[in-house]
């Protein structure tokens, strides 16, 4: 049997999409949504923050096969709140980085994308992609970092295997991703050099980037022709800079991609087609012994969220909050229309308490 808080409500206030398309055109607000009910080894969060990120609006193009998708989607895959209920199997699980959890806990994780969101008053979360809240945190901070932080630790450390005293070039470097690189890299010990408009150039450097390259008017690979880097980590997808890859990155070096073009989701089609070009960028790599290509898609893992926030406190840094907003459909869609602009300095985060 489940345990739960005392005195919940029967109903919440949840955000949904059924149909695919623009945030405008197709989010709605359901005003008494019942509670989801935490069973086997799910813990049902009361949810604080909700960070927005581009992955929710390209999920809503319909590029992903509906058949993947569930009837009814909440957006949302960042998260911060407190433990209110735990399903009867919570606590069973003896697997290295799962950590225990009890009622009152502050947590935050890293949703899967097939199942509920975060744009809802309570939301369920299995306990092994759940993770406590570091104490120097306010629960902005930990609901801007799930994603991102398993994101840029996985491409950094696992991926890109990150050492004291390689150089990084982080392309994007002022926005929600790039901004936890910049921190989290030179956290680990590296160099690192990033790229962002004149606006972001201070708060790039702020962060710790030693060389800033503001894009509007300079060009990177005129800037760098001696093979200087290490690791590329690109947040933007920019087609220009894997072209001139060759000059920047040292043959033994990485460039390691997590945005492909806006248009990649916006059939299945346009999905195919994005893989093939994955595709052919490896094979490139290979064949010419030069250096590595990757793009992937980041999945919960509680034990690298943990392990980045970690990295993050010691270094006493933590993910910048570009904006936040109310729970209200109108504030909803204004960050998501923020969002798809494409210049936030930082995460966008909507406070549902």
């Amino acid at each position: 049997m489940a345990t739960y808080t005392s005195n919940l409500p029967e109903t919440m206030k949840a955000v949904h999409w059924t149909n695919i398309g623009k945030p405008a055109d197709i989010l709605t607000l359901e005003e008494h949504q019942p509670l989801p009910v935490p069973t086997g080894t799910n813990i049902l969060v009361k949810v604080y923050a909700s960070a927005l990120n581009p992955v929710d609006w390209k999920l809503m193009k319909g590029g992903v096969p509906r058949f993947l998708m569930p009837k009814v989607k909440t957006p949302g895959l960042d998260i911060s709140g407190t433990v209110v209920g735990l399903g009867p199997k919570v606590g069973r699980n003896n697997k290295a980085g799962v950590q225990k959890f009890t009622i009152g806990d502050r947590v935050m994780a890293m949703l899967d994308f097939s199942k509920s969101g975060g744009l809802q008053e309570y939301t369920l979360v299995d306990e092994s992609i759940l993770v406590k809240t570091p104490l120097e945190w306010d629960d902005l901070a930990a609901a801007a970092f799930p994603l991102v932080g398993t994101t840029v630790y996985e491409s950094l450390v696992v991926r890109g295997q990150i050492k004291k005293g390689d150089r990084v070039l982080v392309n994007g470097a002022s926005g929600g991703t790039g901004s936890v690189a910049v921190q989290l890299a030179t956290a680990l010990g590296a160099s690192v050099v990033g790229v962002c408009s004149t606006a972001n150039v201070d708060l790039v450097k702020k962060l710790g980037a030693i060389e800033v390259v503001d894009y509007t008017s300079a060009k990177v690979h005129e800037q760098y022709t001696n093979k200087d880097f290490d690791i590329i980590f690109d947040t933007v997808g920019s087609g220009q800079l894997y072209a001139t890859s060759g000059t920047l990155l040292k043959s033994s070096g990485q460039y390691i991609q997590i945005a492909g073009a806006d248009s990649a989701m916006d059939s299945p089609f346009h999905l195919l087609y994005s893989g093939l070009q994955i595709l052919r960028k490896k094979l490139h790599g290979l064949v010419t012994c030069g250096p590595g290509y990757q793009l992937f898609t980041t999945f919960p893992n509680g034990a690298n969220l943990a392990t980045a926030a970690h990295i993050m406190v010691k270094a006493n840094a933590k993910p910048t909050v570009a904006s936040t907003f109310e729970f209200s459909l109108d504030q909803v869609l204004k960050a998501y229309s923020q969002s798809q602009s494409g210049r936030a300095k930082g995460k966008l985060v909507v406070t549902l308490q």
